[in-house]
């Protein structure tokens, strides 16, 4: 992997130090526009909707996202392709020794990759998720023409603040004075963003109203991704037609997003409460009947998500993820439940003793969980 001697797990919030890097490599990123989107849920697929739309408009567009699922290249994208590990190995090579005395992190790497890569490429726009909360988050460094923010939810509440209200004020602050800021954002935290809108002088555009367009990713919640995303490419200066917008929602694909394989697997990468209950709708109006897999981080209401998971799977198998910050013994002890829960030693195993019972499969709780089994059955064959 291109950043393999990166511990990804190492986070160290803040702007100094990618600025410091763009500023010695002669800032790539002012080659082309940028936008920014934040959010708890959703970001991907409103990234990539965008993406497409704006395709389809005859743009060159370089996308960046995290995490990836299988791929470390998932996290680069060109004009909807993956950027090969062999150009991210090469960019790395190139700036390395200008930068390297900085102490740039996992994720700050990703950001200055993407940066040099979409130059490298002359994009016209270039589409940076956010990894974590939005005001010091290595992505905010940009200068957005446009900002988005998708529905906010507790997560990361360690990092970010115990408080949905305290989690939007966090993801406000990729909005820029006189700079369209657009949100699908709801309740109190809608107040929040509203407010720091207001305060700095960003214009805001509320979306309230969802695509009537179908999109190819599933979900309740993709119709307001895709309204998101078209509005930010009107604020961009865009007005594609009804043909174009069709076209671009519907060849729109993310691995692990309410993803099927077969007529039996269910993959998503829901890893938290808001997140699942989507997950959990989609498999309602499926009319799923099945068992699940689930691994998740150690961090993240895993007992509400198991709860969940009850109310649509006859039985859950649980296991550890590959990650250091992955739950252990102790967690996956509170949501054992007689036969309801089978604990496995790893989610590969797991989804083995799920298959066997020759039921429909569903596998959730992380990018982990989804990435480990998808790679077997997708990447490698299983």
């Amino acid at each position: 992997m291109v950043l393999k001697d990166i511990p990804q797990n190492v986070w160290s919030l803040g702007l100094d130090r990618v600025r410091q890097a763009l500023d010695r490599l002669g800032h790539p990123e002012r080659s082309y526009r940028h936008v920014l989107v934040a959010g708890t849920n959703g970001k991907g697929s409103t990234c990539v909707f965008l993406e497409r739309i704006l395709r389809s408009m005859g743009l060159s567009v370089g996308t960046t996202m995290s995490p990836h699922v299988t791929d470390f290249t998932e996290r680069f994208r060109i004009d909807s392709r993956n950027v090969g590990s062999g150009v991210l190995t090469r960019v790395r090579e190139r700036i390395e020794p200008k930068v390297a005395d900085i102490g740039l992190t996992y994720f700050e790497w990703c950001v200055i990759l993407a940066a040099t890569v979409f130059a490298q490429e002359k994009v016209d726009y270039g589409i940076f998720e956010i990894g974590l909360g939005g005001r010091y988050d290595a992505a905010n460094v940009m200068d957005p023409a446009v900002s988005l923010i998708t529905p906010i939810a507790l997560d990361h509440t360690g990092y970010l603040g115990p408080t949905v209200e305290e989690i939007a004020g966090e993801k406000a602050r990729i909005a820029r004075a006189g700079r369209p800021l657009v949100t699908t954002a709801t309740g109190t935290a809608l107040e929040v963003i509203r407010n720091y809108a207001g305060e700095i002088g960003a214009v805001l555009h509320v979306v309230d109203t969802p695509c009537e367009e179908r999109t190819s990713l599933k979900g309740s919640g993709q119709a307001m991704n895709a309204a998101l995303a078209l509005q930010a490419a009107r604020e961009l200066g865009f007005c594609p037609g009804g043909e174009q917008v069709a076209y671009a929602l519907n060849t729109a694909f993310l691995p692990g997003r309410i993803e099927e394989i077969g007529d039996r697997v269910t993959l998503d990468v829901a890893h938290n409460p808001a997140a699942m209950a989507v997950l959990m709708e989609y498999l309602e109006q499926k009319g799923f009947h099945g068992v699940g897999v689930f691994g998740v981080l150690a961090d993240k209401d895993f007992q509400s998500m198991m709860e969940m998971l009850k109310k649509t799977c006859s039985r859950i198998y649980i296991a550890p993820v590959r990650s250091d910050r992955s739950w252990g013994p102790a967690e996956m002890a509170r949501c054992l439940d007689g036969e309801r829960a089978v604990r496995c030693e790893t989610v590969t195993r797991a989804f083995h003793q799920a298959l066997g019972t020759g039921e429909a499969v569903v596998v959730t709780g992380s990018f982990y969980t989804v990435g480990e089994v998808r790679e077997a059955l997708v990447c490698t064959g299983f």
